[in-house]
């Protein structure tokens, strides 16, 4: 609860044209959204534009949220246009780039619990590789950025049973991923 108020308060010092704050959510939101954007696009060019491209907007709209969602859903939502609407440009952004994925080290991990990581991340990315960009979206945000789905459904723009239909399809084909290259259930 603490994290979303202070969102709010660094979103409302943003939206009063605040240099610092616009600095201080990039610094806060830059990994979590690179991350999200990076599985949905798959390349880290076009990801890291995206990204420049969400702060902007940032910047330009953050007068128009009304605090009626966390900050952070809005934020997110922007993302997922910004990234849909490359995805439109360019159908070919659907591979993921695992050694960019890779480079993301936890520098505190000591080198058998990074190569350990390293490898079952590797397989969980190829196996996500196989989903659509619609269906490694709705993990991400479940998943990596533990939004509800009532929150997904909001910043994706689509019915909160559909968000529950992919998720559900989402887990299956990625269990049958796994499963084909050799983990157990």
């Amino acid at each position: 609860m603490y994290q979303e108020s202070s969102d709010y308060l660094l979103l409302l010092r943003v939206a009063n044209r605040d240099r610092e704050a616009l600095a201080e959510m990039y610094a806060r939101f830059q990994r979590p959204l690179f991350r999200y954007l990076f599985h949905l696009v798959g390349h880290k060019e076009l990801a890291e534009d995206l990204l420049q491209e969400v702060m902007v907007i940032i910047w330009q709209k953050a007068h128009t949220f009304r605090g009626t969602a966390r900050a952070s859903g809005w934020i997110f939502g922007i993302a997922h246009h910004q990234a849909f609407k490359a995805l439109r440009r360019d159908g070919s952004a659907t591979c993921l780039e695992l050694e960019v994925v890779m480079d993301l080290v936890d520098e505190q991990a000591t080198p058998e619990a990074d190569l350990l990581r390293r490898t079952t991340h590797e397989e969980v990315s190829l196996a996500l590789a196989c989903l659509t960009p619609e269906h490694r979206e709705v993990l991400e945000l479940a998943f990596f950025q533990d939004f509800a789905c009532k929150e997904i459904a909001a910043i994706v723009g689509i019915p909160v049973g559909t968000v529950k239909s992919r998720l559900s399809y989402a887990r299956h084909a990625l269990k049958a991923a796994l499963f084909r290259n050799g983990w157990e259930t």
